[in-house]
């Protein structure tokens, strides 16, 4: 239940930080196609970051290396989350999201780390709380 909850939790972060992106710079961001709105964009934008992310996640947990919290380990979700970002620009015909350049990518990257730590965070103390009652 614990990976669901952070997995759902992680799509949600994704998708206010593509969301609000989209409002606060809409000449960088662009949302949507003839066939899907705004929200429907950001949604799936954000749910195949999510996807990207957490392959990147099993790949290093199976390498058998340790996932600490340190500056190794923010650069390396950066630049998942980075070029997932761009990747997904890369279809935007397909899922609605564009971006205006390559470092949109890298500081849309840097904000949803952040929010990504501040939800695993989040998820495990609620998990760590739930365990000691």
């Amino acid at each position: 239940m614990y990976n669901h909850v952070l997995y759902l939790a992680f799509w949600l972060i994704n998708f206010l930080l593509f969301y609000f992106a989209g409002k606060a710079f809409p000449n960088d961001f662009v949302f949507g196609t003839w066939k899907f709105t705004t929200v429907e964009a950001a949604i799936y934008s954000s749910f195949w970051l999510t996807v990207l992310v957490w392959t990147a996640w099993d790949i290093i947990m199976s390498r058998g290396i340790k996932y600490e919290a340190g500056t190794v380990t923010w650069i390396y979700f950066w630049v998942v989350n980075s070029l997932g970002i761009w990747l997904i620009t890369r279809v935007a015909n397909v899922l609605g999201f564009g971006i205006s350049g390559w470092r949109w990518a890298l500081y849309l990257g840097v904000l949803v780390v952040v929010g990504q730590k501040f939800v695993w965070n989040l998820v495990t103390r609620a998990q760590q709380a739930r365990n000691n009652n």
